[in-house]
């Protein structure tokens, strides 16, 4: 044995600090949750899983992107169903001027509860939005640019284009209803009819493209699910198999350690020896 290079003990206490690093290292896997904490851990683990966590981020918010459009053509969709409500009621009235019993008086009562549903038509175009987009008001500087664009994914280019209608009594046609006599009330009739039709062919266009984008939602939501188990997968501590490599790396160090100072008590008696 020799006593100025002990060399049993240099090369346990080297050992012991491997197995104390280790040690350390599990005990973060174990408290963090993450089995990849630094670069050091996995270099090419951690800058996948890093891009995987910023297209999660994205996702999520095209998913609530979407979730705004969906609620933006839900109330689009509702204010043009009370605008066919309103036409509905023309309809009744230009039928029931188009019959010559009526009188001049009724005429006139006709054509005032007529003006007063135009007006109700323009109110509902030209007032509703959903945070200050006016979906029924297009041409209009309140609804420019006329369209509105959804982000759905978390690329550039994957976005839906919704585009407004001009949903006033000039655009539906309904501004010219006359009820003055039979011939014209009869004409108002259809015009009435048409605009019906067109407000319903908007809502058709609105009710595809809310089927689109809740199609977009549940892709996006499926796909950042997919991501982040993806994610998860690279990135999360095995509780299980940690816990294991943590008591085993305990016993080491604590092996390591009574060995060490084994070593070190036999250079001790030799130094004993020679007083």
């Amino acid at each position: 044995m020799v006593v100025n290079h002990n060399m049993a003990a240099i090369g346990q206490s080297r050992q012991l600090r491997y197995n104390v690093k280790k040690m350390e290292d599990s005990s973060k896997k174990l408290s963090s949750g993450y089995k990849i904490i630094t670069a050091n851990d996995d270099a090419v683990g951690l800058q996948i899983t890093e891009t995987m966590r910023h297209q999660i981020k994205g996702l999520n918010k095209a998913s609530r992107n979407a979730q705004d459009g969906i609620s933006m053509l839900q109330t689009a969709d509702a204010a043009l169903q009370e605008t066919q409500d309103v036409l509905d009621r023309m309809v009744e009235l230009t039928t029931q001027a188009a019959n010559d019993t009526n009188t001049e008086a009724d005429r006139d009562a006709i054509k005032d509860e007529i003006d007063q549903l135009n007006k109700e038509v323009d109110r509902i175009a030209y007032t509703t939005n959903f945070n200050q987009q006016y979906m029924l008001a297009a041409g209009t500087p309140q609804a420019d640019p006329g369209y509105f664009k959804i982000q759905t994914g978390a690329l550039a280019g994957q976005s839906v284009t919704i585009r407004f209608v001009n949903a006033g009594k000039e655009n539906l046609g309904v501004d010219k209803v006359d009820v003055s006599s039979h011939a014209k009330a009869a004409e108002s009739i259809k015009t009435v009819q048409d605009a019906i039709e067109k407000a319903a062919l908007w809502r058709d266009d609105f009710g595809g493209q809310l089927e689109q984008l809740e199609h977009a939602t549940r892709n996006t939501d499926n796909t950042s699910e997919n991501t982040q188990s993806a994610e998860s997968l690279r990135r999360d501590t095995d509780m299980n198999m940690e816990l294991v490599l943590h008591s085993t790396n305990r016993i080491l160090v604590n092996a390591s350690q009574s060995i060490l100072a084994q070593y070190n008590n036999d250079a001790k008696a030799v130094l004993e020896v020679l007083k």
